[in-house]
């Protein structure tokens, strides 16, 4: 019996140190499910990712029954967000969510936060030397934009309530910035057409940001551009009242007069 148990443990602990990849250390797994999990949120904490993850593993394998394992899939969803991992996080946290409906993280809004924070991390970011976020690809912002929306519905008085809405003023902005840099890209081309239908898109789409004064300014020039004062005249009559201490808005109330008359109605027969 005991040269049983001694072999036992000679294989577990070869099963521990085997198989690490350059740069992790050793695991040591205990007897009970919550010591593995309770070391693998410290090794978690310690930015010891593939250690968590061996630890949770473990706790999944060897404890299926546990209230930990349960934990343990949450917190291997936390390791691969938190190591920039944020595909793999997005679909660890959907098949939790899917496996475990009424367990406390996902009716607390936990795992739909940070399947929304995830894709916000995939968000393109300005950075020194390389092109700004608006000039980049925006299918980012747009599945965190979704994300960020279909969170508010389902969990509209969780704690993550105000972070989330942060997430999706962040987002709209971008989403905006973007529109308005094609719009202008065209503008500068006489492109007044193309320019006016991403200003319209974007006025529809993303307004609410500090970005309105600018697109209703450029709006207006293209509809004069394109000899239609009528919506020249809304763009701006809308920009000097939504935007009256604004530049734009000052430009915008100087151009009016030299705008033709807008078009009478037809006369009743």
């Amino acid at each position: 019996m005991q040269w049983r148990f001694a072999c036992l443990a000679v294989s577990c602990a070869l099963s521990a140190c085997g198989g690490g990849s350059e740069g992790e250390h050793n695991v040591t797994y205990q007897v009970t499910a919550k010591s593995n999990y309770e070391k693998g949120l410290k090794e978690l904490k310690d930015d010891n990712f593939p250690e968590a993850i061996k630890y949770f593993n473990f706790v999944k394998q060897k404890f299926p029954f546990s209230k930990y394992a349960v934990l343990a899939e949450l917190r291997i969803a936390d390791t691969q967000f938190e190591r920039g991992h944020y595909l793999e996080a997005v679909d660890q946290y959907k098949m939790f969510g899917r496996s475990h409906p009424t367990h406390e993280f996902v009716e607390d809004g936990y795992v739909g936060f940070k399947i929304c924070e995830a894709y916000v991390k995939q968000m393109p970011e300005d950075f020194f030397l390389i092109p700004p976020a608006h000039e980049k690809d925006q299918s980012a912002t747009r599945d965190a934009r979704r994300e960020i929306d279909m969170f508010i519905e389902k969990w509209p008085h969780s704690k993550y309530l105000d972070k989330a809405k942060q997430y999706r003023r962040d987002a709209t902005r971008s989403l905006a910035a973007s529109e308005l840099y094609v719009a202008r890209f065209y503008a500068k081309r006489d492109k007044w057409r193309a320019a006016a239908w991403r200003l319209e898109g974007l006025l529809k789409e993303y307004s609410g940001t500090d970005l309105d004064a600018e697109a209703l300014y450029l709006l207006g020039q293209s509809y004069e551009r394109l000899s239609e004062p009528d919506k020249a005249r809304a763009a701006w009559d809308r920009l000097i009242k939504e935007h009256p201490q604004s530049g734009q808005a000052r430009a915008a109330q100087a151009r009016l007069p030299r705008l033709k008359p807008a078009s009478a109605p037809p006369s009743s027969p």
